[in-house]
């Protein structure tokens, strides 16, 4: 179930996939402060799917040590039919500058009888250094804390989110692949989005958009596993449609049903 929150995101290439430097690609404002994003939360299980719970994403502006910032926050909640047999509470928050160098995360997550905290912070050293503290707490046992200073850019999962809504996904090919170094709290490790060409997507409000293909892959001792597939609309806001999560119990969806304060017109509606 811990995977389903890591994003609210073993596949093994039959292709060679083209790595790009981050610096390198287009980017774009994709979001403003005010905008709100509400999914439906679905779980499979013996090929039937459920719905489960709400997810709620907002963006607003805010201020941290005093620098002007935004801050983008995942809450993740199970119903109470599904609250009987599994209960979720996650929080997920992160923020970041304008071009979406992040400078604090936090997770909190209740999941059955689990707890679980996690929290990055992020200091800028240099133009290419950056100081990144972590902190782990796992219900009443002792927190562990580590602190490092590694070649930027890095991210969390959440600032990564939403430094991809802001990449220019035309000027990819399917199967261009970028790598970046994410911490998560307790480690810093290597993740991978790989864009997959475009497709349409049916959202929970009866819409079908024309949407890009994104996958999140996450590394680990030299292997690699797929945890998340989203589909992003083809507009100027990059609106997180749809997210397939592979959990380790089986599967879920991510499915929007409502958006409000997006940045541009939604122009990837099918007619």
């Amino acid at each position: 179930m811990n995977r389903l929150i890591k994003t609210i995101f073993l596949f093994l290439f039959v292709f060679s996939a083209v790595s790009l430097s981050a610096q390198n690609l287009k980017q774009a404002p994709a979001f403003k402060a005010g905008e709100t994003l509400k999914c439906n939360l679905y779980f499979n299980w013996n090929f039937i799917w459920v719905k489960v719970g709400d997810a709620k994403l907002t963006i607003t502006d805010t201020l941290y040590n005093g620098q002007k910032a935004k801050c983008m926050k995942l809450l993740s909640t199970t119903n109470k039919r599904a609250d009987s047999f599994f209960r979720m509470r996650d929080t997920l928050m992160t923020v970041f500058t304008d071009d979406c160098k992040p400078l604090y995360f936090r997770k909190a997550s209740v999941e059955g009888k689990k707890y679980r905290l996690n929290q990055v912070w992020y200091r800028y050293l240099d133009d290419s250094k950056v100081n990144v503290s972590q902190y782990y707490r796992y219900n009443d046992e002792e927190p562990k804390y580590k602190e490092e200073v590694v070649d930027g850019p890095i991210y969390d999962m959440m600032s990564l989110l939403a430094y991809a809504r802001t990449l220019d996904f035309t000027s990819l090919k399917p199967g261009t692949r970028l790598t970046f170094p994410v911490a998560s709290g307790k480690r810093i490790e290597q993740q991978h989005l790989v864009y997959r060409g475009k497709k349409r997507t049916k959202s929970d409000e009866g819409k079908e958009y024309d949407c890009f293909r994104v996958s999140l892959i996450t590394e680990e001792d030299g292997e690699e596993e797929e945890i998340v597939n989203f589909h992003v609309t083809d507009d100027g806001n990059h609106l997180p449609i749809l997210l397939d999560l592979v959990l380790n119990f089986g599967s879920a969806k991510s499915r929007l049903y409502h958006m409000d304060g997006v940045l541009y017109p939604v122009t990837s509606v099918v007619k």
